[in-house]
Formats: structure tokens, sequence, C-alpha cells
């Protein structure tokens, strides 16, 4: 696991896309491997009420930003970024 302290524009950056894989959930959460395939399950559980994976064992980014409470707004404003600018 790595314990750099990531920006405000690292985590855009991560948050970008538009699906999440395991490596995005670590970066996000701090996590090592197996939590984040854990997080990855639980956010697939939570949202096709199965556990099968599906794209790929991709999850939407949307939802590990919900999981971990991250404020994209809130980034932006500590970036530098101008709202109005979709990311």
């Amino acid at each position: 696991m790595n314990n750099e302290i990531l920006t405000a524009k690292q985590v855009l950056e991560v948050a970008s896309s538009q699906w999440a894989t395991a490596k995005d959930i670590m970066i996000l959460g701090s996590v090592g491997r197996n939590k984040a395939h854990a997080i990855r399950n639980e956010i697939i559980l939570s949202c096709y009420n199965d556990n099968k994976l599906r794209n790929r064992g991709l999850v939407p980014m949307v939802e590990v930003l919900k999981y971990f409470n991250i404020d994209i707004e809130y980034l932006k404003e500590m970036a530098g970024i101008n709202s109005n600018v979709k990311i």
C-alpha cells in the first residue's frame, strides 16, 4: 500500500474516468489490493443486487466516490479549477 498523500489534482485525475478499476479504488481509498477488491464487490452488490462481475470488474466511478464520500466540487475548488469545467 502506498502511503503517499494525494493532491486534489491527483484525485481529480483518477476520478475523471467513467469506470473505476481495483487500482483506482486502491489509489482513492489508500487501501491494499484485497481491500480494493472487497470494496469493488460491495459496490457491485449494492448496484446490481448480485455478485456477478460485469464490465470486466469495473464499477461506476460515481459509486466509488460515494463510497469514500469524496466531494468533487470541493476538490475542484482546492485545485483551483473553475467549477464550470466538467471533469
